[in-house]
């Protein structure tokens, strides 16, 4: 079973609409989980929602080592959607999914075997409950094989362009993992019990993904295991892996460095806007999620399609993220002094102003990392990354003794834009058609840093105001003159005049 936009490949509004479904499924369970939360810490204690955010927390690390398997299996089957091999495609998905589930079996049996030493020695938890805690991180590391299997399988449904499926699946999984252990714990106040429903949140995400993986590749009930298969994915997940694990040292090693140079109790003026702008990475995630399938499976055999959906994909990060990044600058002493209290707005809000410039520029990078990706070049990323230590942990220092803890933030926006500049010049020379998408995107790029640049100044309320009006103003022209084709305008302009008809067709009252 095989979708027009698989047969055809994914046109740059398909990559918007995966985009505004990725979203859609991030943002709901988040505003279950915040009403939520407050009943399940008083439920669970503070000793013991620790260790459940410790859990949550630790299904993402499963995926570090993956052998970049995951991301590559998903390139792999993106690349074969054009093909008529569609039983070599069943055995490739097969024979990566039983692999990545092998290496869950592995991790899950050596992180259990961790479990009671770390919580008797690494944890400080009353001792009255090490065991329970002991049992529930067992129920945890037991599921270690459904989290790579369900990993696996997200990958080859996004490979396929069914977002809104995933995303329908994931949305009633990820409020059960708030909702299921708030019930459970009515009838068994137990850490395992609530491990015991994360299972089984898994479980049902498992059983969902095979049915629909069953449903649009019916060849996987006759595939077979080839091993031969998992070469080129080996290769190519490998340098993946290099950056997997270079990427979070690189996001949160200024927490340490600060920590180190300057103190502990300086770190959070860093942490807390860090934390904060962090939240907006929701929405490029969202999109270079729905942007590395459509890339991987176009570039080989439509270059002009690969360079509207690059383009079309940084142009929606910047025209997304713009009112966020410039109006969090722009007004950032006052939303600290709201949040926080004035003090702590003093210490901070140069540093949110430029880690929302950072934010800005890395939108634009995720695009360009994931398409070095797409095109099978991940060891340039992986590359880049071993140099970046090399270079940023120095400027990290030297701009910390000099500026304090601002210079964190000064130092991580200068390594963003590198990493966007370095980035773009490799998706050049390993593409050269890229640079027909750069000149369509420097414009509204280059306008939307420079209004981040000027929001950098302290101004007064009504000037900061007035400031982003006119910067909106400018951007959204540069973007809709000079950045768009009269076929993007007339397909804009159709968008606004749906939702403004649905708008006025909508009952008052």
């Amino acid at each position: 079973m095989v979708s027009p936009v698989q047969q055809s490949g994914p046109r740059p509004r398909h990559v918007i609409t995966n985009a505004a479904w990725n979203m859609f499924g991030r943002i709901a369970p988040v505003l279950v989980a915040l009403p939520v939360t407050p009943r399940l810490i008083h439920e669970l204690g503070l000793s013991r929602w620790g260790i459940f955010t410790i859990a949550l927390s630790l299904i993402g690390t499963f995926g570090i080592f993956d052998l970049g398997l995951g991301r590559a299996l998903t390139r792999a089957i993106a690349g074969r959607t054009h093909d008529q091999s569609d039983h070599e495609t069943a055995d490739l998905i097969l024979t990566g999914v039983l692999t990545l589930t092998g290496i869950g079996v592995i991790g899950g049996l050596i992180s259990a075997g961790a479990v009671s030493f770390w919580v008797r020695h690494g944890l400080k938890i009353p001792e009255n409950l090490q065991h329970e805690t002991i049992v529930a991180l067992l129920v945890f590391c037991a599921t270690a094989p459904l989290v790579m299997i369900n990993a696996a399988l997200w990958g080859v449904l996004t490979a396929y362009h069914e977002f809104r499926a995933t995303n329908l699946i994931n949305i009633p999984i990820s409020i059960a993992y708030y909702i299921g252990p708030l019930l459970v714990l009515e009838v068994w106040d137990s850490l395992v019990g609530v491990m015991l429903v994360l299972a089984g949140c898994r479980l049902w995400m498992a059983i969902a993904y095979i049915r629909f993986c069953l449903r649009l590749v019916p060849q996987l009930r006759a595939a077979r295991v080839r091993p031969h298969l998992l070469a080129p994915l080996l290769r190519i997940g490998g340098w993946m892996t290099v950056s997997n694990i270079a990427y979070p040292l690189l996001g949160n090693i200024d927490r340490f460095m600060i920590a180190s140079v300057i103190s502990a109790a300086a770190t959070g003026f860093y942490t807390t806007p860090s934390d904060a702008v962090g939240r907006f990475s929701m929405v490029t995630n969202a999109v270079a999620a729905s942007a590395y399938p459509a890339l991987a499976s176009s570039w080989r055999t439509d270059s002009v399609r690969t360079v509207e959906l690059y383009r079309t994909s940084v142009l929606t990060l910047a025209a997304l993220l713009l009112p966020l990044c410039l109006g969090t600058a722009l007004f950032s002493s006052k939303i600290l002094s709201l949040w926080i209290d004035q003090d702590f707005a003093i210490h901070s809000s140069t540093i949110m102003k430029l880690l929302c410039l950072g934010i800005f520029i890395g939108s634009a990078d995720a695009i360009a990392a994931g398409f070095l990706d797409a095109i099978g070049r991940p060891d340039a990323s992986a590359k880049l990354s071993i140099g970046e230590m090399l270079v940023y942990v120095p400027l990290l220092v030297v701009f910390l003794h000099h500026f304090g803890v601002v210079g964190a933030a000064f130092a991580w926006a200068i390594r963003t834009a590198g990493d966007f500049v370095v980035r773009m010049f490799l998706s050049i020379r390993f593409y050269p058609p890229i640079t027909q998408a750069l000149a369509r995107i420097l414009p509204a790029a280059l306008t939307g840093a420079a209004c981040m640049c000027i929001a950098l100044v302290d101004m007064p309320l009504p000037a900061a105001t007035l400031f982003f009006g006119i910067a909106m103003a400018v951007f959204y022209g540069v973007l809709w003159f000079v950045c768009l084709d009269d076929l993007e305008r007339d397909a804009a302009a159709g968008i606004v005049k749906r939702i403004m008809t649905r708008f006025s067709r909508a009952p008052a009252g």
